[in-house]
């Protein structure tokens, strides 16, 4: 098992519980970005991921103790 801090932002919040903006997480070794985000259920509300402040793509495996943000896409008007 892996842990990893997982922060979301913006609305992305809901997909954590109670909708906190990070939470902890243990996971499988191997795990990939996209895994993570399908196990969250966010896999289509996310737009950038970035793993210790260095944007990933989703194919990015997860080491531990590494933290993980989550960016929702941009909206304007």
């Amino acid at each position: 098992m892996i842990h990893v801090d997982v922060n979301m932002h913006g609305d992305l919040r809901r997909f954590l519980p109670d909708g906190a903006a990070s939470q902890r997480l243990a996971l499988p070794e191997e795990t990939c970005v996209i895994e993570l985000l399908e196990r969250l259920q966010a896999q289509h509300d996310v737009w950038l991921a970035a793993i210790d402040n260095v944007a990933v793509p989703l194919t990015a495996r997860l080491v531990d103790g590494a933290a993980i943000d989550f960016f929702p896409h941009m909206e304007g008007g």
